[in-house]
């Protein structure tokens, strides 16, 4: 007679004090089919293979919906997990025998811990360990608070409340377990919480990545001192103790000064400059990490140590980096992780949670003790620090984030006998609900784009005469450069009215998780090596240009982040700069013999961004064909630049930079003004407009190549053939980029818009159905001033009316 082992009989049995052992039939590796009356799930391979397909897609059905709450991934499969379990669909016997019966859980757990381990690599891989010497003091503070603090504030209730805990926590230590794990913040949970929540290249951001690290490293080494110690106190002899301490030192020693530099050589003999590794370098790393598994086992510790202190000790970034996540990453994380996410809530079972329940809720309460602590203690050096309340909030949130390494801490614990099944569901759920539940309020509380607010007018249109003006300009790539010069020589350098040009190189960020915005310093490359060619080819443009005229300075910086975030860079440097106009490329570019190149979706999510956010005026330059050298403008005879000004402040800031433009020369300036027949002047958007057009009046009267004209349109068909009549005879076309709702001078327009973020007109320009050739600069005036979110034809307006009415008075 046969004993039917359930899940419950064999944790039940695994905690026991005496073990029993379980017998299982031979399971064959491979099955004949089902024509010779073979069932697949009842061998091991085939089953292995279903239960990860079967993983795969309910994590996905779970993560659809919960993302939606912000929710991370993380959760999301755990909580697949239990959906699979016991808890749910396990509680079908016939369902629970068929697919997760004990003969499988070995196969399953060996899946699941080398998807971690590999997983732990590739984090400490991209992980920066710059980052430690680099962060301040508020960093270090906040790294102990929410460490020490929650560690002595739940062993001073443990000890207060002695009498009260069960006998069998005192038993195993579970308190103190408890206390060394829960108070914890690990690195590993945080990168990816903020990655799922794209805020790794936000302010706190890398403030809590850096604690996290600094954490991360005092734990480390706390653990082996105090592990070492209890060794030799064990033992006969201290020299137990001892011998482990040296293992460990001897290990980190070998991370540091074998392994480190022999693959640095290994990767500069094989690998040509901007490759990726070879096969063999590949395949040696990963042994490599391996054996540091192993190692790890051997020596004490857990398999998962090795890789990931190798991981952070090689350099991230290409080659190495961006080889091993675009190989690797996907594999490990997409398909593998989530089986070992999974099996934490196939563990568990929710219907213990009615035995013993004063045992339960007494664990329940110490993890909400240590969670609240955490909390406080991330609280109180921002507190000191003076950090608005909204950032406290966020910081203290960030610290408190649950995930992969406290469901490991439990896989381990249970494992170990140190929790039964029961007390293994609650560490679980609470990691679900303390984890699941900060996501979602950091996401709510902190805003990082709220900081990119000027207390000044950063536009073109309010710039004093003669003042020095700073221009942000985005490059992506070689292709964006000539078009970049053009734009800076049409500014009109000279000593008297001088412009300050920082150039800004973007690039996606891959192999690593932190980001990077510095300056350039020539021929110290402290990026990504594969890039720096790239990089020094498009500043070495700039470098030169800079030489051509007497009141323009060029300040190159680079910036490494992923798309999702890019416009917090260029934002936060415009904001630091006291930028007045940035200057961002089109997502799709005009090669010499006419073809338009592939759209690039993610730069135009960057720029929809740095439209919404930017603190200054911000122009998109749809580059038709600006003509190589230095100066454009002298390569093609006399140009002439046009504005087409219909109304409105992002008019007015085109018609600024035009007459900007104009103040050279050489550049002749015709300005275009849209009107209906009859209108008037009433309005104050109007009597702006007007004043503008008096500036251009005066100019003209002056004799300089300025020309103004007006053309009467009655709709938005009389607006485009005066548009496609008279645009072929410009070099450039200046308009602004407006609110994207229709006029009567652009009505029916709207429907053949393509690209929102160039506006209705900027839009018809930009289109080659259009037939235009002509390179367009659609300009949005500075939107984002004095702190609130209002529109600045609200806000601004507002304010040049009062100026208006007392001319007037």
């Amino acid at each position: 007679m046969s004993l039917e082992i359930t899940p419950e009989d064999f944790y039940k049995n695994a905690t026991a004090k005496q073990e029993r052992v379980f017998c299982f039939h031979a399971i064959m590796t491979t099955s004949t089919g089902i024509w010779l009356e073979d069932n697949p799930l009842m061998f091991s391979l085939p089953l292995l293979l279903f239960q990860i397909v079967l993983i795969f897609v309910v994590t996905r059905i779970s993560h659809s919906i919960l993302r939606r709450l912000s929710i991370p991934i993380v959760i999301s499969q755990i909580i697949a997990g239990i959906l699979l379990g016991p808890s749910c669909l396990g509680r079908i016997k016939s369902v629970e025998r068929m697919l997760f019966s004990p003969r499988s859980w070995e196969q399953l757990n060996t899946i699941s811990l080398l998807s971690f381990m590999l997983f732990l690599f590739l984090i400490g891989l991209k992980t920066d360990l710059s980052m430690i010497p680099k962060a301040g003091k508020k960093a270090f503070a906040i790294a102990i608070c929410t460490s020490f603090f929650p560690f002595a504030i739940i062993l001073l209730t443990g000890f207060l409340l002695r009498s009260r805990i069960p006998l069998r926590f005192k038993q195993r230590f579970l308190i103190v377990n408890i206390a060394s794990s829960w108070s914890m913040t690990s690195y590993t949970v945080v990168s990816c919480v903020l990655a799922d929540l794209n805020l790794l290249t936000s302010k706190l951001g890398r403030l809590a990545m850096s604690a996290t690290l600094i954490t991360e490293f005092t734990n480390l080494f706390i653990t082996a001192v105090i592990g070492s110690y209890l060794l030799g106190s064990k033992g006969d002899s201290a020299l137990m103790g001892v011998t482990s301490m040296a293992a460990f030192l001897g290990f980190m020693a070998f991370l540091v000064f074998v392994a480190r530099p022999l693959t640095i050589l290994a990767i500069k003999k094989t690998t040509p400059e901007g490759g990726m590794l070879d096969e063999a370098c590949f395949v040696g790393v990963i042994l490599l990490a391996f054996v540091c598994g192993f190692v790890s086992e051997l020596i004490g510790y857990h398999a998962t140590m090795g890789p990931f202190m190798l991981g952070l000790m090689l350099p991230g970034g290409a080659p190495l980096g961006v080889t091993m996540v675009d190989k690797l990453e996907r594999l490990v994380v997409g398909l593998f992780l989530p089986v070992f996410l999974a099996s934490a809530g196939l563990r568990l079972d929710l219907w213990t949670l009615g035995d013993r329940v004063g045992e339960w809720v007494v664990l329940f309460f110490y993890l909400m003790i240590g969670v609240s602590a955490k909390f406080v203690g991330g609280l109180v050096p921002c507190f000191y620090c003076r950090m608005p309340m909204r950032d406290c909030l966020a910081v203290g949130l960030m610290m408190i984030s649950k995930g992969i390494y406290e469901i490991d801490s439990a896989c381990r614990w249970q494992d170990n006998r140190i929790v039964d099944r029961q007390l293994f569901t609650v560490l679980v759920l609470a990691v679900v609900v303390v984890g699941g539940g900060s996501a979602p309020l950091v996401k709510h509380i902190y805003r990082p784009e709220d900081r990119f607010v000027a207390y000044k007018r950063r536009a073109i249109q309010f710039l004093k005469s003669n003042s020095e003006l700073r221009i942000l300009s985005c490059i992506h790539g070689q292709e964006h450069v000539n078009g970049m010069l053009t734009l800076l020589d049409s500014a009109h350098p000279t000593a008297l009215s001088p412009v300050c040009l920082y150039a800004l190189h973007l690039r996606p960020l891959a192999g690593r998780a932190a980001t990077l915005l510095v300056p350039y310093t020539r021929h110290r490359t402290p990026f990504d090596a594969s890039a720096a060619s790239d990089t020094d080819h498009i500043f070495n443009a700039f470098i030169q240009a800079e030489q051509l005229y007497t009141g323009c300075s060029i300040l190159p910086y680079v910036c490494i982040s992923p798309y999702a975030s890019m416009h917090e860079d260029i934002c936060s440097l415009a904001l630091d700069k006291k930028v007045f106009l940035i200057i961002v490329p089109f997502h799709k570019h005009l090669a010499i013999d006419g073809s338009v190149s592939a759209p690039i979706p993610a730069i135009q999510a960057v720029n929809s961004a740095v439209l919404r956010f930017a603190p200054c005026s911000v122009a998109v330059l749809v580059n038709h064909g600006l003509a190589a050298e230095s100066s454009a403008f002298r390569a093609g005879g006399i140009p002439h630049a046009a504005v087409y000004f219909f109304g409105g402040p992002d008019d007015r800031e085109a018609l600024a930079l035009g007459l900007r433009m104009a103040e050279d020369s050489s550049v002749g300036l015709t300005v275009v003004r849209f009107r209906l027949p009859n209108a008037t002047m009433e309005g104050t958007e109007e009597r702006l407009d007007e004043r503008m057009m008096e500036d251009v009046r005066i100019r003209k009267s002056d004799g300089s190549r300025v020309v103004y004209r007006e053309e009467v349109v009655k709709d938005g068909e009389g607006t485009v053939g005066v548009i496609r009549e008279i645009s072929v005879r410009f070099s450039l076309l200046l308009v602004g980029r407006g609110d994207g709702k229709e006029t009567e001078l652009t009505s029916g327009l709207s429907i053949w818009s393509e690209f929102a973020e160039l506006g209705i007109i900027g839009d018809l320009l930009a289109s080659t159905d259009f037939g235009g050739r002509v390179s367009t600069l659609v300009v949005q005036q500075q939107r984002r001033v004095a702190g609130n979110g209002q529109p600045e034809s609200v806000r601004m307006g507002k304010a040049v009316k009062n100026e208006v009415d007392e001319e007037d008075d």
